[in-house]
């Protein structure tokens, strides 16, 4: 058991660490990552960005925003991770 869970962190460590290294561009879709208790208004609010889509995710927004540094801000607001919404994308393989 303990080296299925060692072999799936080794595969994802890649990614993620792909996706946690990526500053996003000022026209990309940005991903944030909010803890369960944390207001996604306040975080838009901080970034001054609006919410993409029809449908929020319990722990998670696309936001659009033109702040001149999103990511360090929706980390201030209390977002967990702030990134490139695109190299998600990318790591999960759809291409524009």
């Amino acid at each position: 058991m303990r080296v299925l869970v060692m072999m799936a962190v080794l595969a994802l460590s890649g990614p993620l660490m792909a996706m946690a290294v990526q500053p996003p561009d000022d026209r990309d879709i940005l991903l944030v990552v909010l803890p369960p208790w944390q207001d996604g208004d306040a975080v838009l609010d901080a970034v001054d960005g609006v919410v993409i889509g029809p449908v929020q995710a319990p722990f998670a927004m696309l936001v659009q925003s033109a702040h001149p540094r999103v990511e360090v801000a929706a980390y201030d607001a209390g977002a967990w991770w702030g990134g490139s919404a695109g190299v998600l994308a990318a790591i999960c393989g759809v291409r524009p």
